[in-house]
C-alpha cells in the first residue's frame, strides 16, 4: 500500500513538473514571457512592451496615462506633458487632483469629472524636475 502510494505522488510531482517545462529555456532559467505577463503587453511608439515587476507595472501607468484621461485633464497633459506631481485627496467623499508644474509656476485643481475647478501661481522653481 505504501508503495502505491508513494508511486502516485512520484507521478504526480512528475506531472507537474511537466506542466511547467515549457516556460524553461534550454539552460534551465525561467522565460519573463508567461501568460500572466503578457497579458500586460502593449506597444509604446511602434516597440512591444511588456510589463516586470513592480517598477515595469509603474512605467505602464504612466505610459497609459493620456489615454485614461478625458475633458480638462487631457487638454492640461497635451499642452505641459506628464508631471510627477500629481496629488488625489478625498475630502468628505468628494475627489478632487492636483497637478503642479514646479518649472513653470503653476498648480491646477480638477473635480472628480476631470473638470479644471482651479488654478494656483506661484515663483517657478528653478532646477525642478517636471
Amino acid at each position: 500500500m505504501r508503495s502505491a502510494i508513494l508511486i502516485g505522488l512520484g507521478l504526480f510531482v512528475l506531472a507537474g513538473t511537466n506542466a511547467h517545462a515549457d516556460r524553461l529555456d534550454r539552460d534551465g532559467r525561467v522565460r519573463y514571457q508567461s501568460d500572466r505577463l503578457e497579458r500586460y503587453g502593449r506597444h509604446y511608439r511602434g516597440r512591444p512592451y511588456t510589463v516586470r515587476g513592480k517598477k515595469g507595472r509603474k512605467y505602464a501607468r504612466r505610459f497609459s496615462l493620456a489615454e485614461n484621461l478625458t475633458g480638462d485633464k487631457l487638454r492640461i497633459y497635451n499642452e505641459h506633458g506628464y508631471t510627477p506631481h500629481r496629488l488625489g485627496f478625498n475630502v468628505a467623499g468628494r475627489r478632487s487632483e492636483r497637478w503642479r508644474y514646479h518649472s513653470l509656476g503653476v498648480e491646477y485643481v480638477f473635480d472628480e469629472d476631470s473638470n479644471l475647478v482651479g488654478t494656483h501661481r506661484f515663483p517657478p522653481v528653478g532646477n525642478h524636475i517636471d
